[in-house]
């Protein structure tokens, strides 16, 4: 079928759109819808944004000085607003500036852009041990038992238990440890039935009842009783400090929430970071992430508060100052627009004590918009990181990524298959959530 002449050329002239779309317009369009809403710079910080047509951007007038506008050769002086193709952003000082993106004319995007200087803080690499409690054993899941007969029951469920509910006495015995859970649940229940299980659940004290179920063994004629209950110690292992500000006190370590049996959220009551000792290390190999092996005490040498258990870290006060070894002065936190691949530097502590700092390299930086933990991708480079530990080891999450003498952010992942990589978060994330959780302490206090 031959089509009718007068057809044709819209089919050239639909091509003739479709290639103009592809190339001028596509491209531009992905580009701005990576901007990130808010843009934060520091002082000197220089930066790029170019654009080009049906695309423009309209430069307010009221900006800081050191942000000017072009549209061809023509330049946007100081104070006075109108459309650019190219924005140099180079302030000497501090200011808030909106750019606003259009097409053919019309406001598609808004960018906030601002300039400021960053906090100062001290870089950790202290090997810290994680407690979510001082005493007590957390609830980390049910389980059917039988008696003589072979009934099965549910004892610790029907009692009301949940999984995550902290269990801190047993007939007004206080735990512990771990190790003392069995001998108590043996020996009340010989005296009384049933126990009385004090619990901690939301931050609050509950008192349940509980029947034991009583077996038999037929070969050795002793006698267990058994709850039904699957419990974990409340140290949550060892990991690494980030920051500290000595002017606040507040402190961000992990860059990652800590996780219990199952995937769930561990429950904070009173929680507590405490100094670790590093005595060897599971190295890392592909499929198989290995772990620092590390010695704390829950009772001493207590370091730090845990108020928030977040996607991106743990944050609280330390009750004593820290140092770190190769900075004695604080430096100051990265702008995630200062953030490049290339080189870098990570500290951590392999053995005993001591923070030892290593090479690494930023391979990828994802310019995130909103508070995400993974941020960009970790390489380790250096030799004897990877002779000692085969790459990124569970233990050192929170290790602090220093990048130009800024605190750029913490490693948080291993790649399985490639424990050599990770990921890291943005330092810059870490705080605003660290100096968000203090700003609503302040306001509970007052």
């Amino acid at each position: 079928m031959i089509l009718p002449r007068y057809k044709k050329p819209l089919w050239v002239l639909l091509t003739i759109f479709l290639c103009l779309f592809f190339i001028l317009i596509l491209p531009q369009a992905i580009q701005i819808k990576l901007l990130p809403n808010n843009l934060k710079l520091v002082p000197g910080q220089k930066i790029h944004l170019s654009i080009k047509k049906p695309f423009s951007i309209f430069l307010t007038a009221d900006r800081p000085e050191g942000i000017i506008g072009l549209n061809g050769t023509e330049k946007l002086k100081t104070g006075e607003s109108g459309y650019c193709s190219l924005v140099t952003v180079n302030p000497e000082g501090e200011g808030r500036c909106l750019l606003e993106i259009r097409f053919l004319g019309l406001p598609i995007r808004r960018v906030n852009l601002l300039v400021m200087k960053m906090p100062e803080v001290i870089p950790g690499g202290h090997a810290i041990g994680v407690l979510v409690s001082q005493k007590g054993v957390v609830i980390s899941g049910h389980l059917p038992v039988r008696d003589d007969q072979g009934k099965e029951y549910y004892p610790a469920q029907d009692a009301g238990i949940k999984v995550g509910d902290l269990l801190v006495e047993i007939n007004g015995h206080t735990i512990h440890h771990l190790g003392e859970v069995d001998n108590i649940i043996q020996n009340e229940s010989r005296e009384k039935s049933p126990l009385t299980l004090t619990i901690i659940r939301d931050g609050k004290l509950q008192e349940l009842q509980i029947y034991p179920v009583k077996r038999i063994n037929p070969d050795r004629g002793s006698v267990t009783y058994l709850l039904g209950l699957y419990i974990e110690d409340p140290a949550a292992g060892v990991g690494t400090l980030t920051y500290y500000d000595g002017k606040t006190g507040k402190y961000g370590a992990l860059g990652h929430k800590i996780i219990g049996f199952g995937n769930r959220e561990i429950p904070l009551v009173s929680g507590k970071i405490v100094s670790a000792r590093i005595t060897g290390i599971n190295l890392s190999n592909r499929g198989e992430p290995g772990e620092k092996i590390g010695i704390f005490s829950g009772n001493t040498d207590i370091i730090g508060e845990i108020t928030a258990n977040t996607q991106l870290g743990i944050f609280g006060k330390l009750v004593t100052n820290i140092t770190n070894p190769y900075y004695a002065e604080p430096i100051s936190v990265a702008t995630i627009s200062e953030v490049i691949p290339g080189p870098a530097e990570i500290h951590t502590v392999i053995s005993g004590n001591e923070i030892r700092r290593f090479s690494v390299e930023i391979q990828k930086v994802y310019y995130q918009t909103n508070l995400k933990d993974k941020g960009m991708v970790i390489k380790i480079t250096d030799p004897e990181l990877l002779l000692k530990t085969g790459g990124i080891v569970q233990g050192m999450s929170g290790s602090p990524i220093i990048q130009n003498g800024k605190l750029v952010g913490a490693i948080t992942h291993v790649f399985v298959n490639d424990p050599t990589r990770g990921y890291g978060v943005f330092a810059e994330w870490m705080l605003q959530i660290g100096d968000t959780l203090l700003e609503t302490g302040r306001k509970k206090a007052s």
